[in-house]
Parts: C-alpha cells; structure tokens; sequence
C-alpha cells in the first residue's frame, strides 16, 4: 500500500488588512474591547466579488509550485469550505476551472472549521489506496461578506477572517500523515451556526423577517464553546499523537486552530506542549475555519520555522460541532 507524503505547500491572504480601530468605528465598540472579547487584533477581508475558490487558486498555485508539479499532474481535488462561492456546484469545481486542470473529480468536504484534516483525511486514504496518485487539498473561507457589520455584530464579526491554504498529498515512500482523527457530536449544535438561506423553508429560502433578525448571520455562543473547545482540544493532542504512535518530544509544531485563539493556545499547552512550540493562525489572521491550520502551515515552512522532516500536530475544534486532529511529517 502506497504512503501519502506531503509535496508541497501554499497561502492565499487578501491584502486588505482589517484592524480593531477600523472595526471598532463600524460595530460601535471600543478597539481594546474588540481585542479583550476575541484575542484578536487583525484580520485580512476580500475586495467584493471574490470568492473562496479564488483565494484557493492563488494557494494552490503556490503548493503546486512548492511541489514542482503543475495543475495537469494533479489527479484529485478535494476543497473544504463553510462558505462556498455559491449554492452550487462546490467550489472545487471553481477552483479546477480556475487552475486549467484536467476532468479530474473534484469534492467539497463540508466540516466547517475542521474542514481541512477531514479533506486531508479524505485525501490521504485515496493516495494510500492507489485511487489517486496526487491530491490537491485545499481550505479556503471568504468570511467577510457574511458577517453583520452593525452593532449587532459586535460579539461575532471580529473573529473572522479570509483567507486559503491548501497542500499537495501524493505517493511517496514514507508515509506523510502519520495519523488523522475525525469527530462530530451535533448536541447543541445550534452554539455555533447559520440559519438561512435555508432549503427546508418552503416557499422561499430565506424571508425578509428572517433577513431583518439577522439569521443569514453567524450565531455563537462563545462562552459555551469555550468550555467545550478547551478539554476537547487538549484531549485531542493526545489522540492523534497515540494513534501516530510518537510522544510530545518527537513534535516540532502544534497547530491549534479555534475560534479563540487564547483558548487554542491554553489548550494545546495543557497537553504538554511547550508554549513555543505552539502557533495558533487566529493570532494573526482571525478565524480562517478550514483555511487557518494550511495557511499557518505554510507560512512555518516559508519562514523556516521547520523544514523538510519535522513532524507537525494540527488540532481543531469548531461548527458542528466537529473537530479532528493530524500528525504530519514533512
């Protein structure tokens, strides 16, 4: 049975940077508020008019240069987004056109924010079955243009950000995924989620009562989340890295992704990991959902925070409510 190795892999962040000031001005609230609420400072939003599968191509690209490979050598594409550009078809099918591929298949995984492993997951068992012998995976979130910038959005507009990463699996002689976990418990899933467009409402799938509630708009729970992400997380270092069979030495990064990057971080320590050996992509960028755990993957290996051969533990938590853990080796 063939091995999945990691070839290569790519960013995508819009170039407008929004700052708390910015934010604070549009939700009526204080900047320091902002930052104390959400652990947040920044975070990047598309220009209108694009759309997931556009920021996908621009990472894919990358990954595929990082690879050596081109869009003709890629045999399957499998795109996690909680923001598609459309109804449908999936935005993989918008990002195939976009890269010039071949009539290779082409899947969205819909997981919300722990969208991207359970793509990798997804990816990594078509490689190790020989069904395909290179997959583009690929998380991408164009957050911004779904978020309530009134007042009313105060608590949750700025948590998030856009941006894509994405990473190229193919069959290698040592194994790159070293071991995923997948999990979902929908109890209470309505902590964390989008009501409408709905299309079990019938005759329209959204009306205007419902557009001025606002229930086209996130709703979170924050604080009910928090108190499950915390456990959850730490608990899923350990899982993943027992089912990869290595201890905490043997981890040269921990990814943690979560709405609260402080959450995250407590997290992803209490299991053991050193502080600095721990990166958590909403610091930075705000909550990117599949997109954070590749784009800060991307970034570690851009600036040289590990290279080829180190071993990375990605962990997640969100919408669903899901969350997976990976152990890669680069």
């Amino acid at each position: 049975m063939p091995a999945s190795a990691v070839l290569g892999c790519g960013a995508a962040l819009p170039p407008r940077t929004v700052t708390n000031e910015e934010l604070g001005a549009t939700l009526d609230v204080a900047p320091a508020a902002i930052a104390e609420r959400t652990g947040i400072t920044r975070r990047h939003w598309v220009v209108p008019g694009l759309g997931p599968s556009d920021l996908g191509r621009e990472a894919s690209e990358a990954a595929l240069a990082a690879a050596g490979l081109g869009p003709d050598d890629i045999d399957l594409i499998v795109f996690a987004t909680m923001t598609p550009d459309i109804a449908f078809p999936g935005s993989g099918c918008f990002l195939q056109e976009k890269l010039g591929c071949r009539t290779i298949g082409a899947i969205d995984v819909r997981a919300q924010c722990a969208g991207f492993v359970f793509a990798l997951a997804t990816a990594d068992r078509f490689v190790r079955a020989g069904a395909a012998g290179r997959v583009l995976v690929v998380g991408a979130e164009v957050h911004s243009t779904a978020l309530d910038r009134t007042p009313r959005g105060a608590a949750v507009t700025p948590r998030f950000g856009d941006g894509a990463g994405a990473l190229v699996l193919g069959a290698g002689p040592t194994p790159g995924v070293l071991a995923t976990v997948l999990h979902t418990d929908p109890t209470d899933y309505e902590r964390f989620w989008c009501e409408f467009p709905s299309s079990r409402h019938f005759p329209a799938r959204m009306e205007m009562e419902h557009y001025e509630r606002g229930q086209h708009h996130y709703v979170l729970d924050a604080a009910a989340l928090d108190r499950q992400a915390a456990p959850v997380l730490e608990d899923t270092v350990r899982e993943v890295l027992a089912a990869a069979g290595l201890g905490l030495d043997a981890v040269d990064l921990c990814i943690a992704h979560y709405l609260d990057p402080r959450v995250a971080r407590r997290a992803a320590v209490a299991a053991g990991m050193p502080d600095e050996r721990v990166v958590v992509p909403g610091e930075t960028m705000g909550h990117v959902a599949c997109g954070g755990i590749p784009m800060a993957l991307a970034g570690a290996l851009e600036t040289g925070r590990i290279g080829r051969g180190a071993v990375v533990c990605c962990v997640v938590f969100g919408a669903g409510i899901s969350w997976a853990g990976a152990v890669l080796r680069l």
